[in-house]
């Protein structure tokens, strides 16, 4: 049965196998993995395909954390790719920040499974034609890891060894948004998944998001999913009580 979990993996490598597909992909940090004649490194934002019965060899920083799916099959859309490693839409990616505040908690077997048909439901319509270019990489790793920073695109730019204006323009072609687009939306996934999985208030919420004036980050968060974030705390308190 296909199952999601959130892991972390430590320095010293390890080579192993098993006889089912496996997906690997990195919510922060990286992770250096050889499988499949493919030798490299996976961020976030990017997904590793190990096939059944592929030997395979990684490491990673005890800080890093990734989503695993083990799987009864691979969807049709990643059987025929010939790819290893390819970058997942915002729309996964998003769903991901979610999921990595669920896998912490005791999830019962109800949400376990509707979870599970969502993140297959995403993951049929992606597409595995191409990886985001290797100069947004360390871009990207850095932005979903200090969320609670400024990160203007001077800054940014410098990362990728780019200029401004070409950064603007490779970042948006690559993932279809643009730099404030993206952060802001890994910021509101990010905020809502610590607002219904944690006892942190509204307040450490939008500070750990980087957002320091509650009053524009309950703005942003009610324009993204049309509450406010004590409404979104108070709709999914009242599902697990019902539940």
């Amino acid at each position: 049965m296909t199952a999601l979990s959130l892991r972390s993996y430590t320095p010293r490598a390890d080579v192993h196998d098993h006889q089912y597909p496996q997906l690997v992909l990195p919510i922060r940090g990286h992770l250096d993995i050889q499988v499949g004649g493919y030798t490299g490194t996976v961020v976030t934002g990017e997904c590793v395909i190990i096939r059944s019965g592929e030997i395979h060899q990684f490491q990673a920083h005890d800080a890093a954390r990734f989503i695993v799916a083990d799987l009864d099959y691979l969807p049709d859309n990643l059987a025929a790719t010939r790819r290893v490693v390819f970058s997942i839409s915002t729309l996964l990616m998003n769903y991901l920040l979610f999921l990595e505040a669920q896998l912490q908690g005791k999830v019962d077997a109800r949400i376990d499974r509707l979870a599970i048909e969502l993140f297959l439901g995403l993951l049929e319509r992606q597409t595995c034609d191409k990886r985001v270019d290797r100069r947004l990489l360390r871009v990207l790793d850095v932005m979903n890891e200090q969320l609670d920073q400024p990160h203007d695109v001077a800054s940014l730019a410098a990362l990728a060894h780019l200029s401004p204006t070409q950064f603007h323009k490779i970042f948006r072609d690559n993932l279809g948004v643009s730099v404030k687009q993206y952060l802001t939306a890994r910021r509101m996934e990010r905020a809502r998944a610590q607002l219904i999985h944690s006892d942190l208030s509204v307040q450490q919420v939008a500070e750990a998001v980087g957002y320091q004036n509650l009053s524009a980050f309950t703005r942003r968060f009610s324009h993204h999913f049309g509450m406010t974030p004590r409404e979104m705390t108070r709709q999914y308190s009242s599902l697990a009580i019902s539940s």
